[in-house]
């Protein structure tokens, strides 16, 4: 891949991330327009921002991820294996499938479960020939952020992509701070204020974590990181 391809990508990768710090920055300065007594109540609606963008940075890395390795076109035996799985799914999914029948038995052998399922593995060792050529192309369905983007759900999906699933480890503590203050707002669990020194840690911490998803992806994506290695 060329430096103007990992340019453009850097260019993408930071608007995105420039303009949620913005949106976070302006809603911020709004705090110095409240009266000194509410504005620990006002930070409660910043922790819920903080959230929702740190959430949606992470999920628009990881699908830049997908999409520039689908533009890669590069094939399934060249992929490291998740990025072979990724791409197999709906092969997958068909082995997986009781309701798939034989369509040399369908009518005459409707239930009988083995036979079907046999027919179904048989069908899968017959297309194994053309795995290694067939076009990576991974779903986009694959970033999944779930309900909450705890960091067990991101090593789930760093998983799924092919990164050592414990490469962000160091900054899960950051997360299930924010995560534990969004969901005791969100949830109702917490009506108490958030003071300014509390807001700065969860703010440094949101910044922290995109930085850290953002060099992953990047280096990721410069370095081919999704190549089946030697």
């Amino acid at each position: 891949m060329s430096v103007t391809d990992i340019s453009d990508i850097l260019a993408q990768i930071e608007a995105e991330q420039t303009w949620r710090y913005d949106e976070i920055r302006f809603f911020q300065n709004q705090s110095t327009n409240v009266p000194l007594d509410k504005q620990d109540q006002f930070r409660r609606v910043l922790i819920l921002l903080l959230y929702a963008h740190f959430e949606g940075f992470c999920k628009f890395a990881l699908t830049l991820y997908v999409n520039n390795v689908n533009a890669a076109n590069i094939k399934c035996g060249q992929a490291n294996p998740a990025i072979a799985a990724a791409s197999l799914a709906d092969l997958f999914k068909n082995l997986r499938n009781p309701d798939k029948k034989c369509a040399e038995f369908q009518r005459s052998l409707p239930d009988d479960t083995e036979l079907h399922q046999f027919a179904r593995h048989r069908e899968f060792i017959e297309q194994s020939t053309r795995f290694e050529d067939r076009p990576v192309n991974i779903p986009e369905t694959l970033v999944d952020t779930e309900s909450n983007l705890k960091p067990i759900v991101l090593r789930k999906n760093l998983y799924r992509l092919g990164f050592p699933h414990e490469q962000l480890r160091h900054v899960e503590g950051d997360i299930n701070k924010l995560l534990n203050y969004r969901n005791k707002i969100a949830h109702g669990e917490s009506t108490a204020g958030i003071n300014s020194e509390d807001y700065l840690t969860l703010r440094t911490a949101a910044s922290k974590i995109m930085d850290e998803v953002k060099r992953l992806v990047v280096e990721a994506i410069q370095n081919r990181y999704y190549l089946r290695q030697p």
